[in-house]
C-alpha cells in the first residue's frame, strides 16, 4: 500500500494534518470502487468526524467527489488531471505547434527536462523533403541544446539538479555565461554543435515575451530545428517573433487550463 511506504520514509518533524490529508489522497487513489468516510477513518486511525472533515476538503479541491446516492468516496477531476498533466500539456500545445510549422516551414518540437536531460514531447514536421524528423520521447543533454538552454535559463530556481554531476568546473562557468545570455536576448540557438548540418532556435514557455529573465515558472520551451543554413539571416527576425507567439499562447492555455 502506498501509504506504508510514505510513513517509511516521513520527515523527522511531519505536519499531522497535512499528513492526514495526504495519506488520505493516497487512500482515496488506491480505491478506484470508492470508500466511505468509516473506511477512511479505519485505514487512518483517525476519527469518522476527522476523516469526513478531510474528505470535504479534498472534495472541495477537486481531489475527491462525493456520490450522491452512496455517499462514497472516489478520485475526482483533480486527481486525473495532475495525473496526466503531460498528456494535457500536449494536447494543448499540438494545435500552436502546428500554427507555427504553418508560419516557419520547419520541424517545430515541446520540450521539458527530464533530471539532466532535455526531453522532447512532441514534434510537428516540416512540410519540406530535407527536414528534421519527429524527435518525441528522445532525450539530449540539457545543458548542451537549444531547447535544454532554453529551459535551463527559464527556470526561476536552482539549475543543478539538472546538470551533469561529471560536467567540468570550466564547462559549468562557461554554461553559466551562456545562460547569461540567453535571459538577456529571450531565445537560445545551436548551430550544429549537437547534430551536424542541424541548427535550431528555442524559447522557453512562459518567458518569451520580454526575454528570459524572471518569467520561465512553466517548464517547456518550444524549439524550431531545421538544416543549417536554409533559414537566412533575413528571416531571423521572422522566426523567433513566431516562436516567441507561439510559446506565448502555450503559457497562456496552460493559465487558462489551471495547469
Amino acid at each position: 500500500m502506498a501509504t506504508d511506504s510514505a510513513r517509511r520514509d516521513a520527515p523527522a518533524y511531519p505536519v499531522g494534518s497535512v499528513d492526514k490529508a495526504l495519506r488520505l489522497l493516497l487512500v482515496v487513489a488506491e480505491r478506484p470502487d470508492g470508500l466511505w468516510v468509516g473506511d477512511a477513518a479505519a485505514l487512518l486511525g483517525i476519527a469518522p468526524s476527522t476523516a469526513h472533515r478531510l474528505l470535504q476538503m479534498l472534495a472541495h479541491y477537486g481531489f475527491a467527489e462525493q456520490d450522491p446516492e452512496s455517499k462514497m468516496y472516489r478520485a475526482g477531476p483533480t486527481m486525473e488531471r495532475l495525473s496526466n498533466f503531460r498528456g494535457r500539456v500536449i494536447d494543448l500545445a499540438r494545435p500552436i505547434l502546428e500554427r507555427l510549422v504553418a508560419l516557419t516551414q520547419e520541424t517545430v518540437h515541446l520540450a521539458t527536462l527530464d533530471g539532466d536531460r532535455a526531453l522532447t514531447l512532441l514534434s510537428v514536421e516540416s512540410p519540406h523533403l530535407l527536414r528534421v524528423g519527429d524527435r518525441s520521447g528522445h532525450s539530449q543533454p540539457a545543458f548542451s541544446s537549444a531547447m535544454g538552454k532554453a529551459l535551463l535559463a527559464g527556470m526561476g530556481g536552482d539549475i543543478e539538479p539538472h546538470l551533469p554531476s561529471g560536467l567540468e568546473q570550466s564547462e559549468r562557468q562557461a554554461l553559466l555565461s551562456q545562460l547569461e545570455v540567453i535571459r538577456e536576448r529571450g531565445y537560445a540557438a545551436q548551430d550544429g554543435e549537437v547534430e551536424s548540418g542541424v541548427s535550431a532556435v528555442a524559447v522557453s514557455v512562459g518567458s518569451a515575451s520580454a526575454g528570459i529573465s524572471g518569467a520561465g515558472t512553466s517548464g517547456f520551451a518550444i524549439g524550431i530545428t531545421f538544416p543549417t543554413g536554409r533559414i537566412g539571416v533575413d528571416r531571423w527576425g521572422e522566426v523567433l517573433a513566431a516562436a516567441r507567439k507561439a510559446a506565448d499562447e502555450l503559457a497562456d492555455a496552460l493559465a487558462g487550463s489551471g495547469r
